[in-house]
């Protein structure tokens, strides 16, 4: 009895021993093979088994089946106590859930038979189909506790198989409790396997599905760090990482190389500290523009991001294992430091744009409607559009295509304006090459015989070009031809003067009719009256004396028209002949507003000086014709009356005499000042006011006879101010009258 105990005791402690050897190799072990042998052999040595077999379901790489658990779909993995050439053979056979096998692999029990030889079931007189469908009917009854444990029908041994009267197998179970294969133990002789041994085997079973799932996870994890290796290292953007404590834990190649170049840069420490620190301070610095010099003298342009990494919470709320233990309880666990470099991208816009550009300006080039030439900082012609070309003919030079294009330009004859020939310093394009602008006014128009035999007149501008250094690399010139314009503006020159000559005729005639009736009118409407007033004749009525006096006074507007209009036209002849005398304008100006006043009961006329006399070399006639005019028009376009006002004073600085006539009327509008001394010309806001527009034109052409000045200031709504300025005349007495 003693004996028995010990013998127990000895297998406890070697089924102990085994499985405490199993259980080391799970902790250690990842090659799959290498442990389902050991657990194989580990169930041979504690069942006492001759063989065992494991099956395994084939899986992808993620360890999901590929095939059901139903059907000869399973294939061997390991094989102990069988021989290699038995072991060959059954790794090309197939096996799955029939017959004895059909609860393991179809249903996930353990199967324990003392003797298979005993339960095989001869279907005499039935075919095969018949006997798998009994079998699989009593595999199903087995598994759900319908049948013995001699239920399950024998579907026979392979042939080469070992003789099988003990079997015993169980399944291995994932997770999920999905089959994902089965340990199988067998032994020649029956009745070896007890329930300790199905009890032992379930659980050397599932640590070996433990042990399969765990390896399938290690490769898988193995090989996903590889890939995610190789992309980290693959990104073409830098990426580093770095700790809580800004600690760099690991970095691409593209940041290690960042790296490597801001390693001499001034200040570069301190911006690696400043990205992180953001970072972990949970912000984030997004597209920070870095310039950074390489060693080929040349910049690189980094668009650099910094984001903090927060820490990954387990399932049940408590910190990664991956964080560091010194790491903060809240808040980051370390940053990301993205570099893109935008050099290349930047470069390939900036040509992408830049060709854009020069297509652009091709387009325009060609498209300008004046001839384009560009030369270089030595006068060579290097571009030509099509307008200058087809502009002086080149395709009619002789040798066109032989000779360049600055030797074929050079054989063109060029004149200025009055027929001379250019001198060398006088071509544009070395005006041009030695910083000449040439446009507008200062623009050059020459005479130019085209290879075609035309003769052109072109205006030619242009401009240096500049390098960044402001030094002159070339030239631009552009060439306008103008011939017909020029024609044209001649022509309509001399209609202009045709026209004017006309008008003027037509003017000096007309005012020169006019005189005699207006004469006869008016000697006659006086002649009326001073006969009436003489009691010579019936006496006249009332209102025939009414409209003697408005005859009277429409033949003086017409006599003064007339006057005027005579007088335009000896300024446009240049035949209006001045008298100048010394004359004192003080005087002169008193003069003319004592005549004006009584015309007026709504003005009151002044005059406003410093000096008692001041005595100016004019013609007194028509100063005085000036000054009317001017008073006349204060008065007339101050229609609500108020004052006007003469002002006398002499500039002795500039040695000038100065008049002024100022009113308090409508005013002229901005927009037609302008134009207002213009013949015929009248403001927009006077158009219900009578008037020619004769006035400040005859007034202008007298004071600039005299070498004088008109000018004035207006406001509209406000009144105006007309000034003239006349030369000073110095007297040491006054005149005498």
């Amino acid at each position: 009895m003693k004996q028995h105990a010990g013998d127990l005791q000895d297998v406890a402690q070697a089924q102990s021993a085994a499985l405490s050897r199993v259980g080391m190799a799970l902790m250690s072990e990842v090659d799959e093979n290498h442990l389902l042998h050991l657990i194989a052999e580990t169930a041979c040595e504690l069942t006492g088994a001759e063989f065992a077999a494991f099956t395994v379901r084939p899986v992808n790489d993620e360890g999901e089946p590929l095939v059901p658990s139903e059907g000869s779909l399973f294939h061997l993995a390991a094989a102990v106590g069988v021989t290699q050439e038995q072991e060959a053979l059954f790794r090309h056979t197939p096996m799955g859930g029939e017959g004895l096998l059909a609860p393991i692999f179809r249903h996930g029990i353990p199967v324990r038979i003392a003797d298979t030889f005993a339960f095989v079931h001869h279907q005499h007189g039935s075919n095969n189909a018949n006997s798998l469908d009994v079998a699989r009917q009593a595999a199903f009854a087995y598994s759900h506790g319908q049948l013995p444990d001699e239920g399950p029908h024998w579907m026979g041994i392979p042939r080469g198989h070992p003789v099988v009267r003990s079997f015993l197998g169980a399944p291995l179970l994932d997770r999920a409790g999905q089959v994902h294969g089965g340990l199988l133990l067998g032994h020649g002789e029956p009745d070896r396997f007890t329930q300790n041994d199905e009890a032992l085997l379930v659980d050397l079973a599932a640590q070996a599905a433990v042990t399969l799932e765990n390896a399938r996870l290690y490769r898988l994890v193995h090989r996903r760090a590889q890939e995610l290796n190789a992309i980290f290292e693959s990104i073409a953007d830098g990426i580093t990482l770095v700790d809580h404590q800004g600690t760099i834990l690991r970095e691409n190649g593209a940041a290690r190389r960042v790296r490597e170049l801001l390693k001499d840069a001034p200040g570069s420490e301190a911006l690696l500290q400043k990205l992180a620190r953001t970072a972990l301070d949970e912000a984030a610095a997004e597209d920070m523009l870095v310039s950074v010099a390489d060693g080929r003298d040349e910049t690189r342009e980094y668009l650099v991001s910094a984001s903090p990494l927060q820490p990954i919470a387990t399932p049940s709320g408590q910190r990664s294992q991956y964080q560091a233990a010194s790491a903060p309880q809240d808040g980051t666990t370390g940053a990301v430091i993205v570099w893109h470099d935008a050099t290349e991208r930047r470069l390939r816009a900036s040509e992408r744009q830049a060709r854009a550009y020069a297509n652009q300006l091709e387009a325009v080039f060609e498209a300008m409607t004046d001839g384009i030439f560009v030369y270089d900082r030595n006068g060579n012609i290097v571009h030509v559009n099509s307008t200058a070309r087809a502009l002086f003919a080149f395709d009619a030079a002789p040798d066109y295509t032989s000779r360049p294009l600055k030797e074929r330009l050079a054989r063109l004859v060029v004149h200025d304006t009055q027929g001379q020939p250019l001198s060398g310093g006088q071509w544009p394009q070395r005006r041009l090459l030695s910083g000449e602008v040439l446009s507008g006014e200062n623009a050059l128009e020459v005479l130019v015989q085209a290879f075609d035999g035309r003769e052109l007149q072109v205006s030619i501008g242009g401009a240096p070009l500049r390098d960044p250094r402001g030094r002159i690399v070339g030239a631009v010139m552009t060439v306008r031809d103008i011939t017909e314009r020029r024609l044209l503006e001649q022509i309509e020159r001399r209609m202009q003067s045709e026209a004017e000559r006309l008008k003027d005729e037509f003017i000096a005639v007309a005012a020169h009719e006019l005189r005699n009736p207006l004469a006869a009118l008016k000697g006659y409407a006086q002649m009326l009256l001073l006969q009436s007033q003489r009691g010579k004749g019936s006496e006249l009525a009332g209102w025939q004396r009414e409209a003697l006096d408005s005859i009277g006074q429409a033949t003086r507007r017409l006599n003064d028209l007339t006057e005027d209009l005579l007088d335009v036209t000896r300024l446009q002849a240049g035949r209006l002949e001045l008298h100048p005398e010394p004359t004192d304008l003080v005087a002169l100006a008193r003069r003319v507003v004592k005549r004006l006043q009584p015309t007026t009961q709504q003005h009151h006329l002044s005059v406003r000086t410093s000096l008692e006399y001041l005595v100016v070399l004019i013609d007194s006639r028509r100063v005085e014709q000036v000054l009317g005019n001017l008073l006349s028009n204060a008065i007339k376009y101050s229609p609500q009356g108020g004052p006007v006002e003469v002002v006398v004073r002499e500039e002795c600085e500039i040695g000038e005499a100065l008049l002024s006539v100022r009113d308090c009327g409508m005013g002229i509008p901005l927009h037609q000042q302008a134009r207002l001394f213009g013949r015929f010309e009248r403001a927009d806001n006077a158009q219900e006011i009578g008037g020619t527009g004769l006035g400040l034109y005859i007034c202008r052409a007298l004071v600039e006879q005299h070498g004088g000045r008109i000018w004035f200031e207006s406001v509209e709504g406000q009144g105006s101010t007309f000034f003239i300025a006349l030369p000073a005349h110095q007297q040491d007495d006054p005149p005498a009258y």
